[in-house]
């Protein structure tokens, strides 16, 4: 039963760094979905009460037919009032996740007040697409009512992953913030690393790159990999583990990385550690 608990997700990447994800239950997820509905009933209650006053205001609102809005005979600018709040309520309806998740990098304010995020399933951040998808596919999770089709195919897989995020490739997962760079050390008893099948042309090629590698302690090599697991549990900022980056490629003579190959020297660094070490051995 512990085994079905528990809420672990890991990658192996081709360079043989496993990063490992706590993904979030089915309790986190319901936390943060009740805070952006208590937030979108908010917004479309005050969108109503914005409407009874314009059409108050331009003298429509004794004229509203409840049954038929645009044959009660209103004004057209009653008409473009209700045609606009519509709009509007489709639109806080339909993108309040979409331009969350996509602006805060996977969360929205619920999600970010239960500490949880959405990624894909190959731990890299979520794009334009599979956000949209996962929310499109929203409405089915819903039906019949409160989620019920999503909560049913939550609780049947490991990942807690609704239909929403199977259609895009996606999962959620817990994230820690509020950690800095100087306080992260690596583990004082850190397991031999495990032997990796050299790739003499491979090894070859990225030692070009960081031809001063041997400048390195073993300590800067278990901060790498610290980092880089921290780094896939959401633990580190995408500028912390750029700052790291930068830091190492000084160390070994290579080119200062951008933002989007900050992982990638790290992971080559590492790769370059451990099947030397094995070469040794």
């Amino acid at each position: 039963m512990s085994d079905f608990l528990r809420e672990d997700y890991t990658i192996d990447t081709p360079e043989n760094v496993t990063f490992g994800y706590e993904v979030a239950g089915i309790g986190s997820r319901f936390i943060g979905t009740l805070i952006d509905s208590i937030l979108i009933g908010m917004a479309l209650l005050l969108l109503n009460v914005l409407l009874v006053v314009l059409l108050a205001v331009i003298g429509d609102l004794m004229k509203l037919d409840s049954s038929s809005l645009f044959d009660s005979g209103v004004s057209w600018v009653g008409g473009l009032i209700i045609a606009l709040y519509t709009l509007l309520n489709f639109g806080v309806f339909w993108g309040y996740y979409m331009l969350f998740e996509l602006l805060w990098n996977g969360q929205t304010p619920g999600k970010r007040w239960a500490r949880i995020r959405v990624v894909r399933v190959d731990g890299n951040p979520a794009g334009v697409i599979e956000i949209v998808v996962r929310n499109l596919v929203r409405i089915v999770d819903f039906l019949p009512s409160g989620y019920g089709i999503g909560l049913v195919t939550m609780f049947f897989n490991r990942q807690a992953r609704r239909l929403g995020d199977f259609a895009a490739g996606t999962l959620v997962v817990k994230e820690r913030r509020d950690i800095k760079l100087e306080n992260l050390q690596p583990a004082r008893q850190t397991p031999a690393p495990a032997p990796v099948a050299p790739d003499a042309g491979r090894i070859d090629s990225l030692l070009v790159l960081y031809p001063q590698l041997r400048r390195l302690t073993e300590a800067d090599y278990d901060l790498i990999q610290e980092t880089l697991g921290r780094a896939s549990r959401q633990q580190v900022d995408q500028a912390l583990l750029l700052r790291l980056a930068e830091t190492i490629a000084t160390k070994v003579g290579a080119a200062r990385p951008r933002q989007n190959e900050a992982r990638k020297l790290l992971e080559d660094v590492v790769y370059l550690y451990l099947a030397t070490t094995s070469a040794v051995k």
